[in-house]
This record gives structure tokens, C-alpha cells and sequence, in this order.
């Protein structure tokens, strides 16, 4: 396999599987109640009505430490669509798709059960994909991405994962805050007392 279609893999996995970051913001459960606060019909309007960052565009800059002077990029285009966070099922439904270098990468519907969601972080896309290099065993690669743009990771048991980008860290941590809330009102969240 050559480097390029492995990054591009590396990048289409996004949708499914994010890494973690050295340095992320982990969204923790509140210390109140989960009662307290907004209700969750009004929560997840909230998400339902902001977590779709529309179509975002953005250039992957991809230097390989082992090859000095080696250097290639991705274009890459991400869109999540027909989101839906119904409160009834505790549950958010989205379509992603993913375009890289001109090729569809990844176009399918995917769900998130709120109830199995064990925590919720925000980290720089940066950081996440040098992750995503680390373990698909390529961690000589480091990435740089254009513009900047952050990543909302909402993680589940057995390292599964949903991820969703945002151009602005402003709101990607509102939705992150919303989506611990709504975590707490389904009963979801870790439940490990260490």
C-alpha cells in the first residue's frame, strides 16, 4: 500500500473511529443532578439544531519523520446530514459523508446511543488524526491541517466512536456540554468509580 492511501484511510476512519489526544478537553459530568438543568427534549434540539457544522473543507499536510523532506496532502470534504437527536430513544442518527483527494471515502448513516456513551471530548483535528496515524502504525506522520478545525468525540465501550468536526472550538465545546447533559439524563456516562 502506498503512503497516500493509507492516510486517506487513516482520514475516512474519522467518521468512525477517532483517535485520542495528548492534549483534549474532556467534557466530565457535572457534579449536580442530572435533573437539574434543561430538560432533554429542549437538550437535544439544542444538538440536533447545532451539531451538524454543515459542509466543511479542509487540507491535511502530512510530513513523514522517518523521510526527510517527504511531505504529501490530502483535500479533504466532510458533511453530516439528516441529524436527528430524539430525546424518546436517547439516541442521535446522522449521515456522514467524507470526500478525499476527489473520492467518496466514506458515505453512509450511522447512530449514537446516548445511554452507551461513557464520555464526551473536544480536542484539535490535529491531534486527533496524529492519533489516528499512532494507531493505524504510523506514527512517524504528522499531520497539519488547514484551516484549523476541531473534533467532538463522543466515546463508547470497546472503542467505539463517533466524531463530529466543527470549524469553531466555541461550538464544539457548547455541543460537547449538551451532549454530557443529555449523557447524564439517558443514564449513560462511566460508571467506573476509579
Amino acid at each position: 500500500m502506498t503512503k497516500h492511501y493509507l492516510m486517506t484511510v487513516c482520514v475516512a476512519v474519522l467518521g468512525v473511529s477517532t483517535a485520542f489526544a495528548q492534549q483534549q478537553k474532556k467534557a466530565a459530568p457535572s457534579s449536580k443532578p442530572a435533573d437539574q438543568g434543561p430538560s432533554l427534549a429542549v437538550t437535544m434540539k439544542f444538538i440536533q439544531e447545532n451539531a451538524a457544522a454543515g459542509k466543511l473543507s479542509y487540507t491535511t499536510f502530512v510530513s513523514d519523520s522517518t523521510q526527510q523532506g517527504m511531505e504529501w496532502k490530502n483535500s479533504t470534504n466532510v458533511e453530516i446530514t439528516n441529524l436527528v437527536a430524539d430525546p424518546k430513544t436517547c439516541g442521535i442518527s446522522f449521515h456522514w459523508r467524507a470526500e478525499v483527494n476527489g473520492r467518496v471515502s466514506d458515505d453512509a448513516d450511522y447512530s449514537l446511543n446516548l445511554k452507551d456513551v461513557q464520555d464526551i471530548v473536544v480536542l484539535p483535528q490535529e491531534q486527533n488524526q496524529q492519533k489516528a496515524n499512532a494507531r493505524s502504525g504510523h506514527p512517524e506522520w504528522t499531520p497539519r491541517v488547514e484551516p484549523a478545525l476541531f473534533t467532538l468525540v463522543a466515546r463508547r465501550p470497546r472503542g467505539v466512536e463517533n466524531a463530529f468536526l466543527f470549524s469553531e472550538e466555541e461550538m464544539a465545546g457548547r455541543i460537547a456540554k449538551a451532549m454530557v447533559h443529555a449523557v447524564e439524563l439517558c443514564g449513560g456516562g462511566n460508571k467506573d468509580p476509579f
